[in-house]
């Protein structure tokens, strides 16, 4: 909408400037036309003016009103009242701090006589003329904002109705999800009492885990403003790698190889939004790298780094909500959509972008 806003007022100025160009010089040329019927009427009035002339007889000009008038014989000043400072001798009229000059000239047997006339410009015809270009584009404005509300109207209805189906089915798909998760997880952990362990029972765990982190970050976009925040200190290299442990199914079965350089670094947040902030982070360095790569992790002076194999296509759009550039992986767009929600609201600094065939997503924890 603002380009279109834009484009059509561009557009329009540029007509406009056209029109008053146009209609400016038209003035001009009707000043510069009555200027030369004035100096004739005048002249056509004191014939007996140019023969006084040729004898050098004539010592005073005749009173001509509301005109400025010079005569000049043979180029050289011979009477007037004024006496401009520079003359255009091959113009025939000119403007100059805003007065117009017309110089008609006369050859004559005995010399040549020009006669120098000039009046200030009249502005109150342009004054008017501009007065009606500025109502015309505040109506133009006002015309063009309404025609480009109503487009947009039309144009973002069908995208609106696929958000808010979206939305719909995120909020019921978080209500359904509740319940059945929990009850396999409990029955995991149920299992893993009785020193019940197989390579199904890891996979099985792995993936209800991945549906609880997908539920939690369904239920963080649309809750998240209502939730009450539980602030207190807490060491993030102890809680990167009790997060890490989570991925190790993921890690096995993509034969990705962490390689970390982590400090103590403490920080002061919600502990259940750094953990969706870390999980988020380290689900998009490893969902998106490459199998049998390496993914690099560092954290110190209170910034963590994630290096991962890759290539971002569109860095501006990736932070936005339920963007993906990858369709072949699961999700629904929404990790580092959370991630940026909550450095914004912590004043974290976040950043992604390419780096020597790394994907490389960076947090810093210093607010101050």
């Amino acid at each position: 909408m603002f380009i279109y806003i834009i484009s059509t007022l561009l557009l329009a100025g540029i007509g406009e400037w056209f029109y008053f160009k146009s209609k400016y010089h038209a003035q001009i040329d009707s000043q510069i036309l009555q200027l030369s019927n004035e100096l004739k009427l005048f002249l056509a009035e004191n014939k007996g003016m140019l023969r006084k002339l040729r004898f050098s007889n004539l010592k005073k000009i005749p009173e001509i009103k509301n005109l400025d008038i010079a005569v000049y014989k043979d180029g050289s000043y011979m009477f007037g009242n004024f006496k401009p400072s520079k003359i255009h001798w091959n113009k025939e009229y000119w403007m100059d701090s805003n007065k117009i000059y017309y110089l008609y000239t006369m050859p004559k047997r005995w010399g040549k006589v020009d006669i120098l006339v000039s009046k200030p410009v009249d502005k109150r015809q342009i004054k008017e003329l501009k007065n009606q270009i500025i109502v015309f584009n505040a109506f133009l404005l006002i015309f063009v904002i309404f025609v480009a509300y109503m487009l947009g109207k039309i144009f973002l209805k069908p995208l609106k109705s696929s958000v808010e189906m979206l939305e719909d089915f995120i909020r019921d798909a978080t209500h359904e999800m509740n319940t059945p998760i929990s009850v396999i997880l409990t029955n995991i952990e149920m299992l893993k009492m009785k020193d019940i362990e197989s390579k199904e029972l890891s996979r099985i765990e792995f993936s209800a885990k991945r549906l609880e982190k997908i539920f939690k970050d369904l239920a963080f976009v649309r809750l998240n403003h209502r939730q009450k925040k539980d602030i207190g200190k807490m060491n993030l290299k102890e809680l990167l790698q009790n997060r890490i442990t989570i991925f190790n199914t993921l890690l096995e079965n993509k034969n990705i190889r962490l390689q970390k350089n982590c400090e103590d670094v403490y920080v002061e947040a919600d502990r259940e939004d750094i953990i969706r902030l870390v999980d988020n982070l380290l689900s998009n360095a490893i969902k998106y790298s490459p199998s049998n790569e390496i993914v690099i992790i560092s954290l110190k002076d209170g910034v963590l780094q994630m290096f991962n194999k890759g290539k971002i296509q569109n860095i501006s759009k990736i932070t936005r909500k339920f963007y993906r550039e990858n369709n072949n992986e699961g999700g629904f767009g929404l990790g580092l959509y959370i991630i940026k929600k909550i450095c914004d609201y912590y004043g974290f600094e976040f950043s992604i972008k390419n780096e020597n065939g790394f994907v490389k997503t960076q947090v810093s924890f210093k607010t101050g």
